[in-house]
């Protein structure tokens, strides 16, 4: 695979709120110009966050990889994925019984993706990277997502521009949701905290039908220009796409005593409720009101640096619980995720207490909350941003 990814490595600054000045769009100049990060006012921040991190497993003789803690976590789950799998092809149960295994099933094959696929995806599962991209592609097949390029899309663009406008594909090309103050506000958009729901439903039937293939064949996306992607990777994407329709209709329809449109209906009913349960656990975590949307001014620069850019556009919620750490990966801990994406997130919890710390001490905002507050939040963002004309 190749391609042009823009600079964000180096130098922050610009004056936040500058106007572009150029006439066009932020999207648009973000498909020419330089992107780039520049020395802030809080520039120790990162350097003895960093430190102490590095302490902290120095002194507890402990790797940044998973440990017993996650591996646990990966038994359980998958218990809970193939048992149910392996219930519902027996025909032991009636068709309600089946439905019931067949959501499951699709909560286990997600829990599986948010513990251990996303953990593989950033290399913090294990010291391998054949391992890692392995099981991320195993685990991802299960839920019909598609592990080559959730990664490129995830780790090239998301965690390089967090919430930048034309430099984040998780923010970009949504006509049905505003999701930043940069975007063009449209008529209906002013309900969007009334339908959204309904659009959460459909986030991995979208993903796996739509999504994917869109990305496949883009050679942009966001800040990745002139994408060529591996032959061997358009192989995989359709023995992978084949495998998950196999799994989750083509066996079941050979196997079970149900009409078609029953087992259709039953993996619809499967991913709607993954959808939902993903969005509720983790959509909150950059599109809420505490959440900031930075843009760059007309010589590309971000008004921070890259650490405190990721700071104030995360939203941790309840990160001292163990709970909420299983039920997303460590997400909860977004900015210790953020911070630091290779350590695996079993350790995510007292990585923010050093990070919380050291953002005090330095001056550096936290954003924390907990789950209620940050659904609430969430839909008041969303309300927002159907109500406000798009920044300068």
């Amino acid at each position: 695979m190749t391609y042009a990814v823009i600079d964000s490595t180096k130098a922050i600054g610009a004056l936040a709120g500058e106007e572009l000045g150029s006439g066009r769009s932020p999207a648009r100049l973000a498909e020419t110009q330089k992107i780039k990060f520049r020395e802030g006012n809080h520039a120790g921040f990162y350097r003895a966050v960093k430190k102490r991190v590095n302490a902290y497993f120095d002194a507890n003789g402990k790797s940044r990889y998973a440990d017993w803690r996650l591996w646990l976590k990966a038994a359980i789950f998958t218990v809970q994925t193939v048992g149910a799998y392996t219930l519902i092809l027996s025909n032991s149960v009636g068709p309600w019984g089946m439905l019931l295994l067949a959501n499951v099933y699709g909560v286990g094959a997600l829990m599986l993706g948010v513990n251990v696929a996303h953990d593989a995806a950033h290399d913090a599962l294990t010291p391998w990277r054949w391992l890692n991209r392995a099981i991320q592609t195993v685990v991802f097949t299960l839920i019909g997502a598609n592990a080559y390029l959730w990664r490129l899309r995830h780790i090239k663009s998301h965690h390089t521009f967090p919430n930048v406008i034309g430099c984040d594909i998780d923010i970009d090309q949504n006509l049905f949701l505003r999701m930043s103050p940069n975007h063009r506000r449209r008529w209906f958009h002013r309900f969007q905290h009334l339908y959204a729901p309904v659009i959460f439903w459909l986030v991995d039937v979208h993903t796996v039908f739509y999504e994917d293939f869109e990305y496949l064949f883009k050679k942009r996306l966001a800040n990745m220009m002139g994408i060529r992607h591996p032959p061997s990777e358009y192989v995989m994407f359709i023995l992978c796409k084949i495998a998950y329709l196999a799994i989750v209709v083509g066996i079941p329809m050979m196997v079970l005593d149900l009409p078609w449109w029953q087992v259709v209906l039953g993996a619809a009913t499967m991913s709607f409720l993954s959808s939902v349960v993903f969005v509720t656990l983790l959509i909150g975590t950059h599109f809420a009101e505490e959440a900031e949307f930075p843009h760059f001014d007309r010589d590309g620069y971000i008004a921070h640096d890259w650490a405190e850019h990721a700071m104030v556009t995360s939203v941790d919620w309840s990160p001292k619980s163990a709970l909420a750490s299983i039920a997303t990966g460590g997400a909860n801990c977004h900015a210790a995720h953020h911070l630091f994406p290779t350590i695996s997130h079993v350790h995510y919890i007292a990585i923010t207490h050093i990070i919380r710390e050291t953002a005090a001490e330095f001056g550096v905002r936290y954003n924390c909350t907990t789950l209620p507050r940050l659904v609430r939040s969430h839909f008041r963002f969303l309300r927002r941003m159907g109500s406000i004309e798009a920044a300068a």
